[in-house]
């Protein structure tokens, strides 16, 4: 009776509705105590009008929105909608009523709902049946599942969330043909419970009978049925689970043999409790030609370049895959862009040719193992040219189900490292270094006295040869891999330097003076969903390392072995790699020798720390679907040793950056801006805006 009434009223409504068109302005809420406004407008069918500057951006792109205008026909349904919201959450009694305001001389609208939300409805019960025979490896967790938590206000989404784990879990022990019919959900209204009645239909367990195989494709002849077999690891006899053949496929993709794989069971050819699987195969070509647009943001800097890549899958059988391929790239081009008056000669970037060797898995097991040599030349501004070459080895082993961890990589690798110094540079440095040791000599004299000693001696090098043993632990609990807004990951790399060549060294007899380190970097980051929209997101990083020699100088690390802080992915205030430890360390006499300025500049002219401590707070928001803004604080700075770690040593930046969320990755523009330059504490406002505070950086992905 009371949805005649309305409706013969909201009819009336309908006729008396002028012929005008109203623009939308607003729309509130009242009484809505437990559920947001935003979250209210996010449902229902009625919406907000955008502003004048994004129907402007609409007028002539794809972004901003036009204007929306009122339609009291939308009314009915907007409530329809917050009941069922309100029912979901638990508010079973409650009830709603609308007012609307009409603007003849501006032609815009406002409208209301008015709400009595009355006291939400608790669980009382969770009911299961259909389930006796339910493999008892699960029979635990269900029981957990279903305890009830009587202090637990009823949600819609938790009964379905109960209900798809125990339907998952039971997929993959064997309950292939596993069924379940909607919740029943019976609400005392008195006493504000509920009780919830879930039924299953259980079915066999199922084991796998044998694996099919269909391939199709160009390359479907070169590809052996047994090997598709051996990499999917699932055997005849097994418990059909859902989870393995996820897992199979991933193991499949990885190979890049395939266009598509899908592995599923064949339910029509059941027979008794065993069942077929298929496992559906395109096969790609073997050879591959891949020229490449480089464009990510290594080493916290954004590269553009080239690259051109040939591949051979399949390479001596076992899906091994032969890869050899060349690239060059420009990095941190952004400084160009914002000074203009640097020349080419200012980039720095690399060239770089590699092999690379991998395979799905080692002594029958499913470890993806990877052979990697390479050779690479280095430019970094004006500081120093670069030449790497060596060779590395790792094995990513594949985590059973039930591990908190979600990777775990070892590696070894050898690099021999040349780098051969400016002049330009070698003076900048020598030339602080007697500054900061001698402050009461003139400026004229320290030049002369420097180029003295230059003069005596020939191009500054450093050439290390370094050992690695790593392994690199990695725990993922976010909900998103590109864009995440709940949950945290953690990482903790380890590597032992030179402690490999050590041994082999003395068991030859013969001497070894390179530094024996440890290495240890955690990284962490968090995503909190603390705005109102879920799309939105409150992240944090913190990151703390250090590297500790047990023999030999720690001066004696190569460059790309230490610390250094600054960039897209870091302290976004400062260039790439330009925060680092001041430049002061060791002594020169009186009269120095060449060999005495060699030893003490060597100890300063390679950057870098050996203490990291940073971190990042960042506001990430969704404009429209595929643009966004971000404000963040950074802050963080690498020392020589723990005992130089103060407070006031922190460099910290803030600014804003624009996203634009393609299909595949964000693609960022940040503007940092140092707010406290641990190098010079004057005022920021001191500064100047665009040369001494300012700087921007291209990312691809989010910072962290």
């Amino acid at each position: 009776m009371k949805k005649i009434i309305f409706l013969i009223l909201f009819s009336a409504t309908i006729f008396a509705q002028p012929d005008e068109r109203f623009e939308l302005k607003n729309i509130l809420f009242e009484g809505n105590n437990n559920i947001s406004s935003d979250e209210l407008r996010s449902i229902i069918f009625s919406k907000e009008s955008p502003g004048w500057f994004s129907q402007f951006l609409h007028s002539f792109t794809s972004f901003g929105g036009e204007a929306v205008y009122f339609d009291s026909l939308l009314i009915f349904n907007d409530i329809r909608q917050m009941e069922n919201y309100y029912f979901d959450n638990g508010f079973f009694k409650v009830s709603f009523s609308h007012s609307y305001t009409l603007d003849t001389t501006n032609y815009t609208a406002e409208l209301k709902y008015i709400i009595k939300e009355n006291d939400p409805a608790y669980f009382r019960s969770i009911n299961v049946t259909g389930l006796e025979n339910i493999a008892w490896q699960i029979a635990d967790e269900v029981n957990v599942l279903t305890t009830v938590d009587t202090t637990k206000q009823y949600s819609a989404f938790e009964v379905s969330r109960i209900r798809n784990q125990i339907l998952r879990l039971s997929l993959d022990f064997g309950h292939m043909l596993i069924s379940s019919e909607v919740p029943d959900i019976q609400v005392d209204t008195v006493n504000n419970k509920v009780d919830v009645y879930m039924d299953f239909d259980t079915g066999d367990r199922y084991r796998v009978s044998e694996v099919r195989i269909n391939k199709t494709g160009p390359g479907a002849d070169k590809v052996d049925d047994d090997l598709l077999r051996r990499i999917a690891d699932i055997e005849p006899n097994d418990y059909y689970s859902f989870y393995n053949l996820q897992r199979a496929q991933i193991r499949l993709y990885r190979t890049n043999l395939f266009s598509s794989v899908l592995l599923s069971g064949i339910v029509s050819d059941t027979n008794k409790n065993y069942v077929p699987l298929a496992l559906n195969a395109d096969v790609g070509l073997m050879n591959e030609l891949s020229p490449e647009l480089i464009v990510n943001n290594e080493d916290n800097a954004f590269n553009l370049g080239v690259g051109l890549s040939f591949s051979r899958k399949n390479f001596l059988g076992d899906a091994r895959k032969l890869t050899l391929s060349t690239s060059t790239a420009a990095q941190d081009i952004t400084q160009l862009i914002s000074n203009p008056s640097l020349s080419d000669t200012n980039i720095f970037g690399y060239a770089d040719v590699r092999a690379i060797l991998e395979q799905p898995y080692l002594l029958g097991r499913n470890i993806n193992t990877k052979l990697e040599g390479y050779y690479t030349l280095q430019k970094r501004r004006n500081e120093y040219n670069a030449t790497l070459y060596g060779g590395k080895i790792s094995f990513d082993i594949e985590l059973p189900r039930y591990t908190y961890l979600t990777s775990i990589v070892f590696g070894l690798s050898i690099e021999q490292s040349n780098y051969i110094f400016t002049e330009d540079y070698t003076y900048d440095i020598l030339y602080k270094f007697l500054q900061i040791r001698s402050p009461g000599i003139p400026p004229v004299i320290i030049d002369s006295l420097v180029t003295d000693l230059l003069s005596t001696s020939d191009d500054f090098t450093s050439q290390k040869k370094n050992t690695i043993i790593s392994v690199d632990l990695g725990a993922n609990k976010s909900n998103n891999l590109l864009y995440p807004t709940k949950g945290y990951t953690l990482s903790l790399l380890l590597e032992n330097g030179n402690t490999l060549s050590y041994l082999v060294n003395k068991i030859a007899g013969k001497d070894f003076d390179d530094p024996l380190y440890i290495k240890g970097l955690l990284t962490t980051t968090a995503y909190f969903p603390v705005f109102k929209s879920d799309i939105d997101v409150l992240a944090a990083k913190f990151r703390i390392g250090a590297i500790q020699t047990y023999e030999g100088d720690k001066f004696e690390i190569p460059y790309n072995q230490r610390f250094y802080v600054g960039g897209s992915n870091s302290v976004r205030g400062w260039k790439t790699r330009e925060l680092v430890p001041e430049q002061n360390e060791g002594e020169l006499s009186s009269n120095p020798d060449p060999e005495e300025i060699e030893a003490v500049l060597l100890r300063n002219i390679i950057p870098g720390g050996f203490v990291i401590i940073e971190g990042s707070f960042e506001a990430r928001n969704r404009i429209f679907e595929k643009l966004g803004t971000s404000v963040f604080i950074d802050y963080g700075n690498v020392w020589n040793d723990f005992n130089s770690v103060q407070l006031n040593n922190f460099a910290v930046a803030a600014g804003f950056g624009i996203r634009y969320y393609s299909d595949f990755a964000p693609f960022r523009i940040d503007f940092g801006f140092k707010v406290y330059d641990p190098l010079d504490r004057r005022s920021f406002f001191k500064k100047g805006f665009f040369t001494e505070t300012f700087e921007f950086h291209f990312g691809i992905g989010e910072a962290f």
